[in-house]
Formats: C-alpha cells, sequence, structure tokens
C-alpha cells in the first residue's frame, strides 16, 4: 500500500516566494521580476496567488535564487491538490445539505 502525507492547506508557492525571496532581499516585485526575467505582473500575479506557478518560473526562480525547481513545483502541486480536495468536499456537503432537505419535504408531504 502506496501512503503519502498530504498537507490540507499547503502553501502557495507564490507566499513562499514572496516571504523567502523577496522579503528578506528587500527586493521589488520589479527588482525580482527583472533579475528573473520576467514582467512585473507575472511575477506580481504569482506572488499574490492570483496564478499557479509554471514550471518556466520555477526554473527561472532557481536559477536566480538557488530554490530547487522540483521543490517548488512539489509544492504547486500540494496546493492544486488541497484545492480540488477542499472543492470536492464542499460539493459533496452541498449535496448531503440538499438530500436532507428533500427528504424533509417528502416526509412533510406524506405527514
Amino acid at each position: 500500500m502506496n501512503s503519502t502525507y498530504a498537507l490540507k492547506n499547503p502553501c502557495h508557492p507564490g507566499a513562499f516566494v514572496r516571504r523567502n525571496i523577496v522579503e528578506p532581499r528587500n527586493l521589488t516585485v520589479m527588482a525580482a521580476a527583472a533579475l528573473i526575467g520576467v514582467t512585473r505582473q507575472a511575477l506580481s500575479d504569482l506572488l499574490n496567488e492570483k496564478t499557479s506557478l509554471s514550471a518556466e518560473m520555477a526554473l527561472r526562480l532557481e536559477k536566480a535564487f538557488g530554490f530547487k525547481m522540483e521543490s517548488t513545483m512539489e509544492m504547486q502541486k500540494q496546493f492544486d491538490i488541497a484545492k480540488v480536495r477542499k472543492r470536492e468536499l464542499a460539493r459533496q456537503s452541498q449535496i448531503k445539505v440538499q438530500a436532507k432537505a428533500q427528504e424533509r419535504g417528502r416526509l412533510r408531504a406524506f405527514g
């Protein structure tokens, strides 16, 4: 049996980059973007968790700051998995609520 540890609330890689690369080096978004060769908007979107980390961006971060591409991409994968699982749990919860409401309606109709 293959068991893996899954985080329920993993960090978005953009938050990691902001806290561990940009802020400790006192870089502006513009300066950090220039160092890795992307637009300010592209980096800003990542740092503000508006976009996912791409493999290209992960490689650029590795080359500029030494954080392994595999590690940051794993963060993205874990973040995506947790997001989908949360959405599915919410959907299942909604289905259960609807089923209970329908059952109560049927009981009242025959009661």
